[in-house]
């Protein structure tokens, strides 16, 4: 009974990975340059669009921020990725007075890859990072020799296992302010992970990296960026430097 259930979880994850494969990514959107106010840039997850952090962004605007939303393909490795990205976001950042970044899953390491090697930039405020693989994820140690894995899933994912040559584990520890939420609602696959988890990453892992302030909440992986108790939170640290009591 539980191969059937593990073959079926497999199957599951194989066919939203093939529709994930139709949702083709945005150009960079929304937010443009603007030296009067503080920016905050919205980086989303692996094989998502910026189209998942539009909540997350009209909550920034509301708290008076310049939101910016980005949306990059999965095609590229993370370094790769980082690079285009952040090369693409450049006018946007020189601009603002002070830019904050908030991310959801691999966006989290796409800024520690373009901020190692004192890579951050000179104006940078606070960053919050929700549901990151700091420190790798077993899905992938698990999944990731599958055949189309990373065809379905994009080139950065067979990067982020738990492993010490996986990239988590060769990124430098985090050294600018960074707050980490973490979910703590397993959902489906959730039984495969050690420990807490939110279906895809573990309480441990997202914490891992040396981040400021860690704050668990119960939301699973896939939608936390849309959770309001997540968004309130992400505020409160933009403006302060540590979460809620």
């Amino acid at each position: 009974m539980k191969r059937l259930f593990r073959r079926r979880t497999i199957a599951a994850l194989l066919a939203i990975s093939a529709w994930c494969v139709f949702c083709r990514p945005l150009p960079l959107v929304g937010g443009a340059p603007d030296p009067t106010r503080e920016a905050v840039v919205l980086i989303h997850g692996m094989k998502r669009t910026g189209r998942s952090m539009r909540k997350m962004a009209r909550a920034m605007e509301a708290a008076g921020y310049n939101a910016v939303v980005c949306s990059y393909p999965s095609d590229r490795s993370v370094h790769a990725t980082a690079t285009n990205l952040f090369a693409a976001l450049a006018q946007v950042i020189n601009a603002a007075p002070r830019v904050h970044f908030v991310t959801h899953s691999l966006g989290g390491i796409l800024v520690r890859d373009a901020f190692r090697d004192g890579g951050a930039p000179s104006n940078l405020g606070r960053v919050v990072m929700l549901g990151p693989p700091n420190g790798g994820s077993q899905h992938i140690d698990r999944f990731a020799g599958l055949p189309l894995f990373e065809t379905l899933w994009g080139t950065p994912s067979s990067e982020l296992g738990t492993g010490p040559d996986a990239l988590p584990a060769r990124l430098p520890p985090i050294d600018f302010p960074c707050g980490v939420i973490a979910g703590s609602r397993p959902g489906i696959l959730g039984w495969m992970l050690p420990g807490e988890n939110d279906g895809k990453v573990t309480v441990a892992s997202a914490g891992a990296g040396n981040p400021s302030d860690v704050l668990v909440l119960p939301t699973g992986h896939t939608w936390m960026m849309r959770n309001d108790a997540v968004i309130s939170n992400v505020i409160h640290f933009l403006q302060v430097g540590t979460f809620s009591p």
